[in-house]
């Protein structure tokens, strides 16, 4: 029972990446064919990050209450059959609703695959285990753009959506021969006044952050979103059954800061590969294939180091394994400011490589914290919120950039401002070094052993 359950959260931990990253590198085929804009182009991918944003915190309290294998294998069948139908799209704004739609359905795939782990393998193994699950979405995050540049090179985008779309059915294969079902609030109302809170505080936050460069709008959506958080968590302390138990937080020191710490990791670096891939791209001139291969030295120390991070983490508090993944990023990232035109592209791939070691030091024992720190009750809405810290960084990690960039005037990647792109670079990486510094105190901060 383990192994199908472990064989069926890697699988779709690896296509729900898969399909998040190598979209990108189909967008150009898919402008041609439907004629579209830049910008629409632009929310065929984030449409997907926003679906999951907005429904990872009311998914991940259904699945405790209806059973989280049961949401598990109705999520897969679901996220399957969009990935078809995304296939058969007939213009750009029906591809981006169908995207908004995986987005959606796989937060009923990751948070309930996550508690089904946490809850099948023992305590002692637990880190082991969610390294190879972390390890999976690195995998896929790493070879979206590649195999989804050979899918969209030999067969055409459509055939991205096809062949993702059948590995992901694979999964549910592995998950149908498990007969067992857990539950964390079995039989309970569900809260769907604090949900629909939770589905107007997102997008508000998330929208309104990404653009608060562009106008007036931008800050004042984000303004709403922040009072709009306030209400949900008036909601959520008021409610006997909410989809997130503000209690978790109350006196969980543990908890409260591994979450934190998650959000200012991935807020701190999730634009890394964007920006070296500028730098490397534009400023030195390297073809995407270089680029993209020095680039992957950081996902391949990721991919081969979470497992072993993870185990690490059973034998020691994983608050200190993940506060020492953190510093190292950190040094990392600052290094990484004082690059220049001529710098050696062995220095940006040892950095990288480094940056790497530090993630996976950092992510699954992290992880291994926060459900360590919590009742298996609330296996599904932890991993959820996880879920939601981790996009919610991200979008501030590409938001930083945006307005940084801005400030600096950068409005070409055709070489006419290589100076002030550069000059953008080193400062985005500053920030992201100081944003882990902040992180590493919130790491510090958890008490040396989770309850």
């Amino acid at each position: 029972m383990q192994k199908n359950i472990l064989c069926a959260v890697m699988i779709t931990s690896f296509i729900g990446a898969m399909v998040g990253s190598g979209i990108n590198v189909a967008l150009p085929s898919i402008g041609r064919e439907f004629n579209a804009m830049t910008g629409d182009l632009s929310w065929v991918a984030a449409a997907y990050l926003f679906g999951s944003a907005i429904f990872n915190l009311p998914l991940g309290k259904a699945a405790d209450i209806l059973g989280r294998k049961r949401l598990y294998k109705i999520g897969i069948v679901l996220f399957s059959v969009t990935l078809f139908i995304a296939g058969f799209s007939v213009s750009v704004d029906f591809l981006m609703d169908i995207r908004f739609l995986q987005g959606g359905l796989m937060a009923m795939v990751f948070g309930p695959g996550m508690a089904v782990l946490a809850s099948v393998f023992d305590k002692k193994e637990r880190g082991r285990i969610l390294g190879y699950q972390t390890a999976s979405v690195y995998v896929g995050l790493t070879c979206g753009p590649a195999l989804g540049g050979l899918i969209c090179e030999y067969l055409g985008w459509r055939w991205f959506f096809f062949l993702t779309g059948a590995v992901a059915a694979a999964g549910l294969i592995f998950m149908l021969q498990v007969k067992e079902e857990w539950y964390g609030d079995r039989g309970a109302p569900f809260d769907f006044k604090g949900s629909l809170c939770y589905m107007i505080t997102a997008p508000l936050i998330l929208y309104g952050f990404s653009k608060i460069t562009d106008g007036p709008l931008g800050p004042w959506l984000f303004v709403a979103g922040l009072a709009a958080l306030a209400m949900f968590i008036y909601v959520e302390r008021h409610t006997p059954y909410p989809i997130l138990d503000v209690n978790m937080f109350l006196g969980n020191r543990v908890f409260t800061c591994s979450n934190l710490a998650a959000m200012l990791h991935y807020a701190s670096t999730f634009a890394i590969s964007f920006l070296v891939s500028m730098y490397l791209q534009v400023i030195c001139g390297l073809s995407a294939p270089v680029a993209g291969g020095i680039i992957l030295l950081q996902f391949f120390m990721m991919a081969s180091l979470s497992p072993k991070a993870g185990a690490l983490s059973d034998r020691i508090d994983p608050g200190v394994v993940a506060s020492v993944g953190m510093a190292i990023n950190s040094v990392g990232l600052f290094a990484l400011s004082w690059l220049q035109r001529d710098s050696s592209l062995i220095t940006v791939g040892l950095l990288l490589m480094v940056i790497g070691v530090g993630f996976a030091l950092f992510s699954s024992p992290n992880n291994n914290a926060i459900l360590g720190a919590c009742v298996p009750k609330y296996y599904g809405t932890a991993s959820s919120l996880l879920a939601t810290m981790r996009i919610i960084g991200q979008a501030f990690s590409m938001a930083i950039v945006t307005i940084i960039m801005d400030v600096n005037s950068v409005q070409s990647i055709t070489g006419a401002d290589n100076d002030a792109l550069l000059g953008a670079i080193k400062i985005i990486f500053r920030i992201f070094s100081l944003i882990c510094v902040f992180g590493i105190m919130a790491s510090l901060a958890r008490k040396k052993k989770e309850g």
